[in-house]
């Protein structure tokens, strides 16, 4: 584990521990070093709950309840996809009744990408309870040790970032149920833009992230429906908590 990466770690497990919160991680281009730099932490027991290397497509199907129309098919997104990252994500969440959920896969290379998906390419997704960030990026190398262990770090960072939107989203929430008059000045603060609901089938894969809240049914499966988009990537500011 980095140097680098331990320090992320470390400063999620303080955000889980504050909030009394547990973490699941479904992971499969990093081959479960995500999992592994967590449980790197004395105590991680008491916050991380469960991890899944889901490396094949069948393995994602049948542990983490990923539709087969995402790998085949005329609307296929392929594992490499932003819609993949949600469903490892959801997927952790469901089966593990944890917290947060993560989900990551790309193409470590040095193989295995192609002209619209390069070696490289990462799709992370964090999930605190019905709130989920997903976010892409393009690490440009070809190494494979190196992609794996900048996949981890990218997956950490998009988790710090996630918890505090949340907490700012639970924030001006509640701030608008205690006092009404109040929540234009919260919208300024926090920059947040409600639309319209939507179908997440209106998401493009070539966004480079996409924010949102999903709703579960009693069987455990989602709703495929954003009932909010929030955009706090200027006011975000991570704390050493």
């Amino acid at each position: 584990m980095t140097e680098e990466a331990s320090a992320l770690a470390s400063r999620l497990a303080r955000r889980l521990k504050k909030r009394n919160w547990t973490l699941a991680t479904a992971e499969s281009c990093t081959g479960g070093l995500l999992a592994s730099t967590l449980t790197d932490l004395s105590g991680a027991s008491k916050w991380f709950e469960l991890g899944w290397i889901t490396y094949s497509n069948k393995a994602k199907m049948e542990q983490l309840g990923i539709s087969k129309g995402c790998f085949e098919g005329e609307d296929m997104v392929g594992a490499v996809s932003q819609m993949v990252a949600l469903r490892m994500a959801q997927g952790a969440i469901r089966e593990a009744a944890a917290n947060v959920g993560i989900g990551i896969t790309g193409i470590a290379g040095p193989g295995g990408g192609t002209a619209d998906k390069e070696v490289g390419r990462v799709h992370v997704c964090v999930c605190i309870g019905e709130f989920f960030r997903v976010r892409r990026t393009d690490i440009g190398s070809n190494d494979r040790v190196q992609n794996k262990s900048a996949f981890v770090q990218f997956a950490l960072r998009t988790a710090l970032e996630t918890i505090d939107e949340h907490d700012l989203a639970e924030e001006v929430r509640r701030q608008q149920a205690e006092s009404p008059e109040s929540i234009e000045e919260a919208e300024v603060k926090s920059e947040k833009d409600y639309s319209s609901e939507f179908s997440i089938k209106h998401l493009s894969e070539s966004d480079e992230e996409w924010r949102g809240q999903f709703t579960w049914t009693s069987d455990g499966t989602v709703v495929d429906e954003i009932k909010r988009r929030v955009d706090f990537s200027e006011e975000t500011e991570w704390s050493s908590d």
